[in-house]
């Protein structure tokens, strides 16, 4: 949270002198907005520790709950619960996807295992970022690693074509679903134009901010059956997708591929959440109506509040 950072700065802890961190990239200036306590510079570092601790061990014994800054509060021994989903498995993100807190074991027992499917996307500090380009589409979109079992994605794909509803929780998941059928059109484009080798699979499962627009141009008529298909040819059923997306949605130019029923939670206006609830519904007229409506009833807003459902409007 300072300026002046350059590549080779070493940060000692305070609370483990042990532990140092030293900055091998400054990405740039970390600007959330005029007032924000988490103004400061981006950076790549490299943790140096002895051999006794390994990094995710440092972080859980030194780090907190990283509860959103705007509840301006330290995080609380209730949080360790409270600000996790259920169903959460394995580490790596730094903001639980909020819709799904809404979700008891007990509800999901209601559910059945038969008619549920999980992902994960490694939520970024990026979410918290507010978006404060007079152009929303010049808003720096950060990238976020995801997973999906194969399993899954033939489940997902079973349901999109017996016409069944899938409701999909949260913004993380549509980012996440709303990327494979993009990094499926790539591979299918790739296929299509014969081309053989010279791109990783790396390469083909990382989608960057705007590519959507690009890969949309030749996309063709790929329905989101066709895409998710080609991500998982020739991976076995235990396998498991891997991928980085640095999608940014917004709306008047994004039309969604695979998303048609959404539950999310009331956001922060100025975040790119908003922006994928607004391209969701079509237009930004819509959110105020309905957030304007959400008020007036005393829904509460933001990670700890209520949530809404949404269907897309009919085309």
């Amino acid at each position: 949270r300072s300026e002046g950072v350059q590549i080779g700065d070493s940060f000692l802890d305070r609370n483990k002198e042990a532990a140092k961190f030293r900055v091998v990239k400054v990405v740039g200036p970390w600007i959330e907005d005029e007032n924000s306590q988490g103004n400061g510079t981006e950076c790549l570092v490299e943790f140096m520790v002895d051999d006794e601790i390994t990094l995710g061990k440092y972080l859980e014994n030194s780090g907190q709950i990283p509860i959103p800054p705007y509840l301006n509060r330290d995080a609380e021994m209730g949080d360790e619960r409270a600000y996790n989903n259920v169903y959460a498995a394995g580490n790596g993100s730094v903001a639980a996807p909020t819709a799904g807190l809404h979700f008891t074991d007990e509800l999901l027992a209601k559910f059945g295992a038969e008619n549920t499917s999980f992902l994960s996307l490694h939520v970024g500090a990026g979410t918290f970022k507010p978006v404060v380009t007079e152009d929303a589409r010049d808003h720096s979109m950060h990238g976020e690693h995801f997973s999906v079992k194969v399993a899954e994605i033939n489940r997902i794909i079973q349901v999109l074509e017996e016409g069944k509803r899938m409701i999909v929780v949260g913004t993380t998941t549509s980012r996440t679903l709303e990327s494979l059928y993009w990094c499926g059109v790539k591979i299918l484009q790739k296929k299509n134009t014969g081309v053989e080798g010279g791109t990783s699979n790396n390469e083909m499962m990382t989608l960057n901010q705007n590519e959507w627009s690009h890969l949309s141009n030749g996309s063709g008529s790929y329905s989101a059956p066709d895409a998710l298909r080609a991500v998982i040819e020739g991976r076995g059923s235990t396998d498991i997708v891997n991928g980085r997306t640095s999608l940014m949605i917004v709306p008047g130019s994004y039309d969604f591929k695979v998303v048609e029923d959404l539950v999310t939670n009331f956001h922060a206006p100025d975040s790119t959440l908003m922006l994928l609830v607004s391209a969701f519904l079509g237009n930004g007229e819509k959110v105020r109506d309905v957030y304007h409506e959400a008020q007036d009833l005393g829904y509460r807003f933001l990670s700890y509040g209520d949530a809404c459902f949404f269907s897309r409007p009919k085309r």
